[in-house]
């Protein structure tokens, strides 16, 4: 892998990962694009990866999860609460990430292995169609959105059943699909955003953590050290900047525009899979 390839993929992963947008499936394009197989990414540089959109969301995150912290051994020491919507979040996010831990145990595997082209761009969509349902159906309520202080533990299921469907189909876009869900249980689309960054903290780690068992079992093809750091940093650096702008971006904006594009982009890929011979890459 050059290093070329390297900022490339780490910015990409970094972009993706937060925008509703698919990272797996802009990485998977990505790959065919520059003619890389799957097999031919280290499981090292899969790695490096994790960790740089990890550090992204701890330094965005840092407040929350400070504050999280605190309200955590606050609860276990039983004295009042300081910061109700930390404290709220507590319970959701554990409920939250179990769908995501046994989707990835036992059926992560068996989808990957039916991976296409056109199922990515079937995928794309059903997020788009989503997207935009998610936009209208909170606006028949006459109710105020929900504050981080409303969650509950129904809540952190229904968005932590987003997150595993979007990590099973390449193309759903996990934050994407965690934010509409969020939407539609009635928050606002920033606090959506914000739980399902942190919502992802623990689901990245897990990624992490199963391909450095993966490494450990079976080492890949080696990548160099200057390769390996310009992905973590590119990664880390456009994961950060993702992050923060999209914050901003949904405070006054819809997911709308993310869902045409997703809708573009998933007929385009479509066409690519009915007609491979003008697909500038392989159709399986």
């Amino acid at each position: 892998m050059s290093l070329v390839q390297a900022v490339i993929l780490g910015a990409l992963q970094g972009l993706t990962e937060f925008l509703p947008v698919s990272s797996t499936a802009h990485l998977y394009l990505a790959q065919a694009l520059m003619g890389i197989r799957n097999d031919e990414i280290a499981l090292s540089f899969d790695i490096v990866l994790h960790l740089g959109t990890v550090a992204a969301l701890l330094v965005a995150l840092r407040p929350e999860l400070l504050r999280m912290s605190e309200e955590a051994w606050l609860r276990a020491r039983r004295e009042p609460v300081r910061d109700p919507a930390a404290r709220a979040m507590l319970l959701p996010l554990v409920v939250g990430t179990i769908p995501g831990v046994l989707a990835g145990l036992f059926l992560l595997k068996r989808i990957e292995r039916v991976r296409s082209v056109g199922l990515i761009g079937a995928s794309m969509l059903v997020a788009c169609a989503y997207f935009f349902f998610a936009e209208r159906a909170p606006a028949r309520r006459s109710a105020a959105p929900r504050e981080l202080a409303d969650l509950d533990s129904r809540d952190g299921f229904w968005i932590g059943v987003a997150q595993a469907a979007a990590g099973l189909m390449a193309g759903f876009s996990r934050s994407g699909f965690t934010i509409a869900t969020g939407k539609l249980r009635g928050f606002r689309r920033d606090d959506a955003a914000r739980f399902s960054f942190l919502l992802a903290l623990p689901i990245i780690l897990g990624a992490g953590a199963k391909a450095l068992l993966d490494l450990r079992k079976a080492p890949g093809p080696s990548v160099g050290v200057v390769a390996l750091a310009a992905g973590f940093v590119a990664a880390a650096a456009v994961g950060f900047a993702a992050i923060e702008g999209l914050l901003r971006f949904l405070r006054t904006h819809s997911l709308r525009p993310f869902g045409i594009y997703l809708g573009a982009l998933g007929l385009l890929l479509l066409a690519a899979s009915a007609f491979p011979g003008m697909a500038p890459f392989p159709a399986r």
